[in-house]
């Protein structure tokens, strides 16, 4: 059997999930950049965001996606559960 045949409707749903996810970043981004804010709410959506993203690409094999997104994802990890004191949240945007 060929693997492209039976792979085709999984890019698709692949395709279609992960454009939905980075509609949703994107407007979650716009909206803190106009609030000059990146709260709590914010970070933990973009961590689960970015950890789906992740898990989606690796199951694809798209290592290159999923290396990216284990990064940012790694990085609202840092931010939710660390909570560092000396960044100044308000100036991200700038």
């Amino acid at each position: 059997m060929d693997n492209s045949i039976t792979r085709e409707p999984m890019l698709e749903m692949f395709i279609f999930e992960t454009l939905q996810l980075i509609e949703q970043l994107e407007q979650d981004l716009l909206s803190c950049e106009l609030c000059n804010q990146l709260d709590s709410s914010a970070i933990n959506e973009i961590f689960r965001i970015m950890h789906t993203i992740k898990g989606s690409a690796a199951m694809m094999m798209f290592d290159n996606i999923a290396g990216l997104a284990h990064s940012i994802e790694d990085l609202f990890y840092f931010l939710r559960e660390e909570n560092p004191r000396d960044v100044d949240y308000y100036k991200i945007w700038d």
